[in-house]
């Protein structure tokens, strides 16, 4: 055979080669695999296993399907467990059958000492989720309401008794943040009322910094919101009032 008849026969080989390797890869219904990985989503009988070329392969478990835990070096010994052991993080070996896009498993294992540190993972993780998805939700734990006479901006005795109550509560609470909202009745036009409900709301503020000693940087600036929504119409004393809230940001709280 001269020279380039047995290149183009090499070629030729390759190219067969290539063709059956990717054929290969590709696996029929039916056709059983190993795979190994670590499982990235549980979502009820079926897991997500990313194996050793950084694919995905979604796995499907059934009443059939056999979980072993093995222990020691060799792994011989091993024992039965249940689904629920399976969690993201867990790396496992898969025995399955191809269907359609994805598997079946018949059976999965993992080491004994890596559902040890996946279980520990995971109870690391749990709270501080739970707490990255608290931040900027804040709770109410104290209200108070401060009532003014008719076009005043005045604290009277009632009021500063029950700021003085409420700044109590406040020195008691760690991370604690004061939120006011100045109110009128509907007396007045819109443009007074604005102005008289901040002007209540900066006293409020001013009252629980100057007198009733509470930290500048946690009383947050009064929002003067013109008329009560419950005012109704005419004089109404309960309307011309500030409602004053201690608050915490409870992913703050939770890490406490």
């Amino acid at each position: 055979m001269n020279k380039p008849t047995l290149l183009k026969s090499l070629s030729l080989a390759a190219a067969l080669a290539a063709v059956l390797a990717a054929s290969s890869a590709s696996a029929a219904d039916g056709d059983k695999s190993k795979i190994k990985g670590l499982i990235t989503s549980v979502q009820g009988d079926t897991i997500v296993v990313k194996d050793a070329n950084n694919a995905e392969q979604t796995i499907t478990l059934s009443p059939a399907t056999t979980y072993k835990k093995t222990k020691g070096l060799t792994g011989v010994v091993h024992e039965k467990v249940q689904q629920g052991a399976l969690m993201p993080g867990l790396p496992v070996t898969v025995d399955a059958v191809a269907a359609g896009s994805g598997f079946n498993a018949t059976e999965v294992t993992f080491k004994s000492e890596d559902f040890r540190t996946a279980q520990q993972v995971e109870a690391g993780l749990a709270p501080t989720t739970a707490r990255m998805n608290e931040f900027g939700k804040y709770e109410a734990l104290a209200t108070a309401e401060v009532l003014f006479d008719s076009g005043s901006a005045k604290i009277n005795a009632a009021g500063k008794s029950s700021l003085d109550e409420f700044a109590a509560k406040a020195k008691e609470t760690q991370d604690y943040q004061v939120v006011l909202q100045g109110f009128t009745d509907s007396t007045g036009n819109a443009e007074a009322n604005q102005k008289l409900s901040m002007r209540r709301a900066n006293a409020v503020a001013s009252y629980l910094q100057q007198n009733a000693g509470l930290q500048p940087g946690r009383v947050r600036a009064g929002d003067g919101m013109g008329v009560a929504t419950d005012a109704g119409t005419g004089s109404n004393a309960g309307a011309r009032k500030v409602v004053v809230k201690l608050i915490v940001d409870k992913g703050v709280q939770a890490g406490k």
